[in-house]
């Protein structure tokens, strides 16, 4: 069995987590099978560079490295500066478009999206990055086509992750992808991390959005939608709870947060039923806690909203 080699183009300022999330993941993979399933390699320009936070992070340099098809390059992100210096060096172009060309796969955690397209590389592709950049990143690269609320995005032989931790979801997959679903929930489970949250799963928490926007504007009718997950609450009863007539409470609701009432309703429903599924609840009895009067209906609701079957992520998340 090959053994697959990874590697992370990091320069002075990088931001830690991209790397070290997704390091964790393959390096787990590697102790779990028993296997040297990957080899994993930080690579810049010098012999070392600095991280964000100042730990001094050994590297090889890029002229010492021979891309093969074996190969994974993932770019860092950054903040601000950092980045800026690394989208604009030419020798980070260089090495980049080899790897496209080269390599099994090419890609970016976080920010590092910038660097990818700086080399000319999301040209006319689908791509993520962390929502904080998306509004710069779009009035830069134009002809990306920006997937802003995706966890990760995969288009063909690129992969692109959004902001830090989700490093850690793209590395998932493409364990998973590498190695199947089975050694990936074991790395997750001793990650004691999300078993892999599908890319399209939104970077946002809306229950949280709903709780903070607007100086906490909607938290009591959000407390007191929490006290009856399990019973049917109709738009309607929202309204009179929180004082408002239907119309009213849907138009400042959405506009506060982006999201319907219902829509939050189902955000809160769901994170009720991760947590019981994570504690072993069995799924009939889940149903029923966050509101499905059928076991059916609520699976496939799951299933869409997270990607896999409930059974699936209670095997995979089981504390």
């Amino acid at each position: 069995m090959t053994c697959r080699r990874i590697l992370f183009l990091i320069y002075e300022g990088f931001e830690l987590l991209d790397m070290a999330g997704p390091v964790s993941v393959f390096t787990a993979a590697n102790t779990l099978s028993g296997r040297a399933l990957y080899e994993v390699e930080a690579v810049s320009k010098a012999e070392s560079v600095r991280a964000l936070g100042g730990l001094e992070i050994a590297t090889t340099p890029l002229s010492q490295i021979d891309l093969s098809d074996r190969d994974t390059v993932l770019v860092a992100g950054a903040g601000e500066e950092p980045l800026l210096r690394a989208a604009d060096d030419r020798a980070f172009h260089r090495f980049l478009q080899s790897a496209a060309n080269r390599s099994e796969r090419y890609g970016s955690v976080c920010s590092g999206a910038f660097i990818l397209a700086a080399a000319g590389l999301l040209k006319g592709r689908r791509a993520t990055t962390h929502w904080a950049g998306c509004e710069a990143f779009r009035s830069l690269f134009a002809e990306v086509t920006l997937e802003a609320d995706a966890l990760y995005v995969n288009d063909g032989r690129l992969w692109t992750s959004a902001g830090v931790t989700t490093g850690i979801d793209m590395a998932l997959a493409l364990l998973a992808l590498d190695h199947g679903s089975a050694l990936m929930g074991q790395v997750a489970k001793y990650l004691v991390v999300y078993a892999h949250r599908p890319g399209h799963q939104s970077q946002f928490s809306g229950v949280i959005d709903v709780q903070t926007g607007q100086e906490g504007a909607f938290a009591e009718l959000i407390s007191w939608l929490g006290e009856r997950l399990d019973q049917a609450v109709t738009m309607a009863e929202m309204a009179t709870q929180a004082g408002f007539s239907e119309r009213t409470l849907w138009r400042r609701f959405t506009a506060a947060t982006g999201k319907t009432p219902a829509q939050c309703l189902e955000d809160m429903r769901l994170d009720r039923a991760r947590l019981a599924l994570e504690a072993g609840e069995p799924v009939k009895v889940v149903a029923g806690q966050v509101g499905f009067r059928s076991e059916a209906a609520f699976r496939t609701f799951f299933t869409r909203r997270i990607g896999v079957t409930p059974s699936h992520y209670a095997t995979m998340n089981a504390r």
